[in-house]
């Protein structure tokens, strides 16, 4: 069984000009083409094989920030790897709504490929023996601990070309995980803004807010604003009804009154 290492890299800015300045023979192939996202050229990551390419490998391993993508270790022919990957790119969810899967971001993957157990994996990883990037999740970057992750596919030998022929439905596991990455992204975006919280800490409020039946963006900021500025106050069980506004400042007034001395850690 032939063996094949490969980089699927993300679309950026520089891409093109780093890929031939690096690139012995970078050949690169357009995901997208071939796919219902073809007119979308500019946008689709590039398949290149890392064998005829040491000197961009080696980019991508020293400096993989500057390189988003993932690193395949395949068995089989290139075109029943190109296959499976085009075919993964859309899937099915909630129920039966359809939709583009960018696994190729380091960010996404970071989520997507971990929700996978023994039973899902061999579906979504196909003939890839070895799957590699670099990143983490939105809270793995607030934390500082990005670092290169690796998923293992035991069953990538018994895979073959046409195993799959319908598009995929995502499981409630790994939608459930594409939610969080949204989220998160949610979340990181405030977070970043401010300062003497931890990233948990903040997710636990996030939570709290949505529970009490804050859902768009501006409620669930101020509501974050609100139990920040508060951190030794005690929430409360329930809010009364109203509007977000009047549900916003009933939170305030309780936050206010419910101040304790204890010490919070962040």
């Amino acid at each position: 069984m032939s063996t094949g290492h490969w980089l699927l890299l993300e679309r950026t800015e520089h891409l093109l000009p780093d890929l031939y300045r690096l690139g012995e023979n970078p050949d690169p192939i357009r995901l997208f083409d071939g796919t219902e996202l073809a007119a979308c050229e500019e946008e689709s990551p590039l398949l290149i094989d890392a064998q005829a390419n040491p000197s961009l490998l080696a980019a991508v391993q020293n400096e993989p920030a500057s390189w988003p993508g993932l690193q395949l270790e395949i068995t089989g022919p290139t075109e029943g790897l190109l296959a499976h990957l085009r075919h993964i790119l859309f899937i099915r969810f909630d129920q039966e709504r359809r939709g583009v899967l960018r696994y190729s971001r380091p960010r996404t993957a970071s989520y997507f490929f971990p929700a996978n157990d023994e039973e899902t994996r061999p579906l979504w990883l196909g003939p890839i023996q070895r799957l590699t990037w670099y990143g983490g999740t939105w809270h793995d970057r607030a934390d500082g601990r990005e670092a290169w992750q690796h998923i293992e596919n035991r069953q990538a030998q018994e895979w073959h070309s046409g195993t799959t022929t319908h598009e995929l439905h995502l499981p409630p596991r790994q939608e459930q995980a594409l939610q969080r990455q949204q989220g998160e992204h949610f979340l990181y975006q405030w977070w970043e803004r401010q300062s003497g919280i931890a990233f948990k800490r903040a997710w636990d409020y996030l939570n709290a807010g949505m529970q009490a039946g804050f859902v768009t963006a501006e409620s669930l900021h101020t509501y974050l604003d609100l139990r920040h500025a508060s951190p030794h106050a005690t929430s409360p069980d329930v809010l009364p009804p109203g509007t977000n506004q009047e549900r916003l400042d009933a939170l305030a007034r309780h936050l206010t009154q419910n101040t304790t001395d204890k010490e919070s850690s962040v």
